[in-house]
């Protein structure tokens, strides 16, 4: 893939370079093909302006791709061949200091030729030597050697085939040059050695293709990784960054270099929280998935879509719900001449407002309008069930101009000794009686009811009938009760027990509150039971049962012997448990 450029347009945030999308989505691709490279491994380290193999013995490759070549500067690599790229230039091996130039067992120092053992140096072809050729020890050449200029030979030299023609060709096992072995198309150092390429002056190294590690490739101006769906991991030294363009990695952090503005051209998706501190000016839609959190101010121009809770400054956003932070207040407020258009208002789950309609939404249920402290209640014109009150305010001494068929009033009315507040009518003197009274043979009617203008017997209620006409009635319910004693209701075993009964000829049912106490074991209960009967059978059922134990202390059955009801008690232990009820009866 060739090098992607990210376009930083003309002038900053000009709005004509990359999007921070685009630009990134090319840095992923570059870094991509340079993490594929086989660069980025364990085996090779690149450091300041060196690239050395780090596992002992290790050769350091070079290998460009297809027909391709290694290139630094001015010499060619490609294959077995060193060649120089500028036409009639020179090739140089210069050591450094007291070095020398090693080609397998044959030294070059200085302008001395020698074996690094001693040994002869044979050439194996035809030497043609232009120049002064000095030989110091034995020789061996086998064939022909032309050399053009001088050649001084300070030790035994063995050429396999050497032809110097401006080009040189070494064929065989490799070349070592000082630590350097150069065989086939791989360049390696000796034991732990770096390998280092360093350009002459101004110039500089020129790799084409670069593979590193086989994992991280650069070509052009791409650097990507070579495995499939494998990161590109650009990490910097201690309290370094990473810089791309304007913009500065720092760890989790992304800034710019020059505390500009960092702008988001296209949608921005933030799977996790996004915590905004500052101004943040979005110019495309913004999707949160989980919670915004703003403390600074936020302008949206286009759509927002919040799937999560939005809390700005003391203000929360969740689902179709706006809450406040503890008991602060929710204020909306219009700019300017601005209003607040609201076209459905419900308040508290108890007030509608709708068009021009303020009403209750519970059945039956009063509104009232009350003012705060020594405020009014101020209507400019009131139609009042048919009536009409114009431009009057209504309180205090304020005389009422105007017709109206029924008066409301908010707060107390004082008619001689009664009080009419709210919705309570009420004697205002010490311990006097309240009086509803009709005059003369009348009554007093009550929504709809007339109560009797006489007093009736003891122990009688008011009854209705059904026409809104009320009288005194007989009681059909006796009221009356037995509290036992503990002594009185106790079973002592497991065995059923009657702990109370009824005459059936009075009384159709019972209701029982029973509390139940085993003091031996340290347990509880209350119960409510009811019994009725037909004159032949007793039916009964317990419910409402609370007891301190994980099941009820006891089993109730109902029965008839003789003229009584009976209430048959059986306890689930042989320990003594105690009775205590009041009784409801209800008669035939």
């Amino acid at each position: 893939m060739a090098q992607q450029t990210l376009n930083v347009g003309s002038n900053a945030n000009d709005g004509t370079g990359d999007t921070l999308r685009n630009a990134m989505i090319k840095v992923n691709d570059n870094f991509t093909e340079l993490y594929a490279s086989p660069l980025f491994n364990d085996a090779i380290t690149i450091s300041g302006n060196e690239i050395r193999a780090n596992r002992t013995n290790d050769d350091l490759v070079f290998r460009p791709s297809g027909t391709g070549s290694v290139t630094f500067p001015s010499i060619r690599i490609r294959d077995n061949h060193i060649e120089g790229t500028q036409s009639n230039d020179d090739i140089n091996l210069v050591p450094a200091g007291t070095g020398s130039v090693v080609f397998g067992a044959i030294k070059i120092q200085g302008t001395s030729f020698s074996s690094d053992d001693s040994t002869s140096i044979n050439v194996n072809e035809g030497l043609i030597i232009d120049g002064t050729l000095k030989v110091r020890q034995t020789s061996n050449l086998l064939g022909a050697v032309d050399i053009g200029s001088t050649l001084d030979v300070s030790g035994t030299t063995t050429l396999a085939d050497l032809t110097v023609t401006g080009t040189t060709s070494f064929a065989g096992s490799g070349i070592t040059i000082d630590n350097l072995t150069l065989n086939d198309n791989i360049i390696s150092s000796s034991s732990n050695a770096d390998i280092r390429l360093e350009p002459g002056g101004t110039g500089s190294v020129v790799i084409s293709n670069l593979t590193l590690d086989s994992n991280i490739n650069i070509t052009d101006n791409i650097i990507k990784t070579t495995t499939s769906n494998s990161d590109l991991i650009l990490n910097a030294a201690g309290t370094g960054n990473i810089i791309i363009g304007a913009i500065t990695l720092n760890g989790t952090s992304l800034s710019s270099t020059d505390s500009s503005t960092i702008n988001i051209n296209e949608g921005l998706v933030v799977d996790g929280t996004l915590n905004v501190t500052g101004a943040t000016t979005l110019s495309s839609t913004l999707e949160v998935g989980t919670n915004l959190t703003t403390s600074g101010n936020l302008e949206v121009s286009g759509t927002s879509t919040l799937t999560g809770t939005v809390a700005i400054d003391n203000l929360t956003f969740n689902d179709n719900i706006i809450g406040s932070a503890s008991n602060a207040d929710i204020n909306i407020t219009p700019g300017g001449t601005g209003t607040v258009n609201i076209t459905d208002l419900t308040i508290d789950s108890n007030i509608n407002i709708t068009d021009n309609i303020i009403k209750t939404t519970t059945s039956n249920s009063d509104l009232v309008i009350t003012p705060s402290g020594t405020g009014q209640v101020v209507i400019a014109k009131a139609d009042i069930n048919g009536g009409t009150i114009d431009n009057t305010v209504i309180g205090g001494t304020t005389a009422v101009e105007g017709t109206f068929t029924a008066l409301s009033v908010t707060t107390s009315a004082v008619v001689d000794g009664v009080t009419i507040s709210d919705n309570s009518i009420s004697a205002n003197r010490s311990n006097d009686d309240l009086i509803l009274a009709g005059s003369g043979t009348g009554g007093v009617t009550i929504s709809g009811l007339t109560f009797p203008t006489s007093d009736g017997s003891n122990g009688q209620f008011i009854s209705t009938d059904g026409a809104g006409t009320l009288s005194f009635a007989s009681a059909g319910v006796s009221l009356s009760h037995s509290e036992i004693a503990d002594a009185t209701s106790t079973v002592s075993s497991s065995a059923a027990t009657v702990i109370n009964s009824f005459a059936k000829a009075s009384f159709r049912s019972a209701k029982y509150f029973i509390s139940i106490s085993d003091s031996t074991n340290g347990r509880f209960e209350i119960v409510e039971v009811n019994v009725t009967h037909d004159g032949s059978d007793a039916y009964v059922v317990s419910f409402g049962s609370t007891t301190s134990y994980t099941d009820p202390l006891c089993t109730f059955t109902a029965d008839i012997s003789g003229s009584d009801v009976r209430l048959i008690a059986t306890n689930i232990s042989n320990d003594s448990t105690v009775f205590k009820f009041q009784r409801l009866v209800i008669d035939v």
